[in-house]
């Protein structure tokens, strides 16, 4: 699952948003139980807050537990409004000391976990690029790598190059030239590379270009063989330059320097020309901007860092918007939407059009913000245009929907990532036996780094999962304080002293491990001052509806999703009838009819299995096993909600509901 839902207006409208109606002390935490719910932690969820972070443990494709960091206000739009759930959430009691001991500590392991995985995915880089060049020397098909071209990529490139184009070394000559934008931004390019002779000298780009040639030429393999310790006592692995990342820093450099030297034009699909007139007062600000930007690209086209080609990719593609929408009098973008955004259908754009409408609200009154902040004193930074560039993207890649038209819905990025395939181009120069024998290194390492890391985080639903990583972390973090010179047969000991004098109980994590026992041991072991039950956005408007509307009505419209005037049959839930969260007198009566709509379903779905490759067939069978504890009492099924609004959110929050 990603986590990646937060459209860009989320950055900037919760920031004074209280959660909880209840009082929260500084020196308190919040342990929280998510309700259960087709889909992601189906059977419930849990994670704890310090502030305004948000923690908790999720099952990965790989086979892993991960621990996430969220913002609480995203946490809870995720899985109270776009999932439906309710969250039971309790206050815990604790000193400063106590709380900063497990913020710190939980932080520590979120960013040593991260960098732990980043290193997992450089090693498949390497792994590939060492066999992308093997297969190149010896065209040897055992080495011919499928996933090359998707998982080596020169971020920014695709701003000013197609595809395949730098392989063929021949520019497209049929480029659409919108309102002179590529003419015109061939004009600026060869404008800056001017300005850059002019402060460096005339033969700096040349002798950059021949030094990059050379550094790629020399460029060795990473030695993963000679590291000794994987996994470090604070569990930060050691740091590596990766052999991909830094053959794609030097090519992109390379690229950066072709941009300048053949004054390559932005890219049609690199930028957004909007009608949006800009204002005397805009126009003031985009000037100063201009003068900031040349400064700064003068400083990346120098700079000692390894990423200074996408940086000044980047600096030049705005550059050229800003000068655009300076000469044109109307805003011009860098479309800063990433390669792997989601996309949604032109029929679901149509299907859930009210919705959809909300959105471009939301995005038009975010971007008109953006706009006005960008004229005040301190407004003019690289920061805030940023977040202007992505409020544009946002909002006129949703009004491309009133068109018919298939949208990016999520996606938007604070530096555009347009990229490009790694090209068959200059290459380091490498024997074929120095490439087996660092593929080999590599995959001995590797080897091991699994292991480690299966030994740490393989997920299992009973002893390892959501629920019980929680409660080691937050053991882990009473024992950090005393652990030099601790007698390891009496560990167990100090653990529950600990916890008792900092939390007011201990809990095991062997004996806690489904999410609502948890939060009712929390309840009886911890310090705990206050809680609440957070309403889904079901819950939400039923309580308007109910205070608008005769209660009888209400519940017999509101109790299936034929009549309901609150769900729209989601594609993404398996099909069902009732709902049963608010209903428990008659909750396995619905669950007989929901469970017959889950085996229709599924007959439905073995019947269509050559057309939707099995996807009705697993739906129907997910719909049959969410519904069945619906006959025992038990509410698993909710339905879900794709495309809410998030100020819809913030607002309902604000009103008390």
């Amino acid at each position: 699952m990603r986590f990646s839902l937060k459209p860009v207006f989320i950055n900037t409208a919760f920031i004074a948003l209280f959660l909880c109606s209840a009082p929260v002390s500084a020196a308190s935490f919040e342990y929280l139980y998510v309700e259960a719910n087709e889909g992601n932690s189906s059977g419930g969820h849990s994670a704890i807050q310090f502030g305004d972070e948000t923690y908790h443990y999720q099952h990965h494709d790989s086979g892993l537990i991960r621990l996430l960091r969220q913002d609480k206000p995203e946490f809870h739009f995720l899985y109270r409004f776009l999932q439906n759930r309710r969250i039971h959430l309790i206050h815990v009691e604790v000193s400063d000391e106590t709380f900063n001991l497990l913020k710190e500590h939980f932080k520590l392991q979120f960013l040593a976990q991260d960098q732990q995985f980043k290193q997992l995915n450089d090693l498949h880089k390497d792994r590939v690029l060492l066999r992308r060049l093997l297969y190149k020397l010896s065209a040897d098909d055992a080495f011919l790598d499928a996933d090359f071209s998707v998982v080596l990529q020169l971020k920014g490139a695709g701003l000013f190059y197609a595809e395949q184009e730098l392989d063929s070394q021949k520019k497209d000559e049929n480029i659409r030239n919108v309102k002179g934008v590529q003419s015109q931004s061939s004009h600026t390019i060869e404008m800056l590379r001017k300005k850059i002779e002019q402060h460096y000298g005339q033969d700096y780009l040349m002798h950059r270009q021949k030094q990059i040639t050379t550094d790629i030429k020399t460029l060795t393999p990473s030695r993963w063989s000679a590291v000794k310790s994987i996994l470090s006592k604070e569990n930060f692995p050691p740091a590596i330059n990766s052999f991909a990342d830094t053959y794609a820093d030097y090519l992109t450099g390379l690229i950066a320097i072709k941009v300048l030297a053949e004054g390559q034009p932005l890219r049609p699909d690199a930028f957004v020309v909007t009608h949006d007139a800009m204002t005397p007062e805009e126009k003031a600000v985009l000037e100063r901007l201009r003068d900031q930007q040349i400064l700064s690209l003068l400083k990346s086209v120098n700079s000692g860092r390894p990423d200074w080609g996408y940086a000044l990719l980047v600096n030049m593609a705005r550059f050229i918007a800003v000068d655009l929408s300076l000469q044109l009098g109307q805003w011009v973008f860098i479309d800063d939407f990433a390669m792997d955004s989601e996309w949604v259908s032109a029929d679901q754009v149509a299907q859930y059009a009210e919705e959809m409408q909300v959105q471009i609200k939301d995005s038009l009154n975010n971007l008109i913000q953006t706009r006005k902040a960008l004229l005040n004193p301190d407004g003019l930074t690289e920061s805030n245009y940023s977040k202007l560039e992505m409020s544009a993207n946002r909002y006129f890649e949703l009004l491309k929907g009133r068109h018919h038209k298939s949208i990016r819905y999520i996606g938007e990025n604070a530096l555009p990532t347009k990229s490009i395939s790694v090209p068959d181009w200059i290459v380091p120069e490498l024997t074929q036996q120095q490439l087996k024998t660092a593929l080999k290194e590599l995959d001995n390492y590797e080897n091991k780094f699994l292991q480690e890391l299966a030994e740490h985080y393989r997920y299992d639903l009973i002893t390892r999962n959501c629920v019980t990583e929680l409660f080691r972390t937050i053991d882990q973090a009473l024992l950090q304080q005393n652990k030099a010179g601790v007698d390891p047969s009496k560990q167990d000991e100090l653990l529950m002293r600990e916890s008792m004098k900092r939390l007011g109980g201990n809990i095991s994590a062997s004996y806690n491990f489904i999410p609502f026992v948890s939060f009712q041991s929390v309840q009886e072991q911890y310090k705990v001052t206050t809680s609440a039950v957070l309403s889904s956005y079901r819950g939400q408007q039923l309580e308007k509806l109910y205070a608008r509307n005769n209660g009888l009505m209400v519940t017999l419209r509101e109790s299936n999703t034929f009549t309901s005037t609150l769900y729209t049959y989601n594609p993404d839930d398996a099909f069902f009838v009732f709902f049963t969260d608010d209903n428990l007198v008659l909750r396995p009566i619905f669950g007989i009819f929901n469970t017959a709509a889950g085996i229709g379903q599924s007959i439905f779905g073995f019947l269509s299995w050559p057309f939707d490759y099995g996807k009705n067939l697993k739906s129907g069978a997910t719909g049959v096993l969410m519904s069945l504890p619906e006959l025992l009492f038990f509410n698993m099924r909710k339905g879900s909600y794709k495309y809410l609004s998030y100020n819809q959110f913030v607002n309902d929050e604000k009103s008390g509901y």
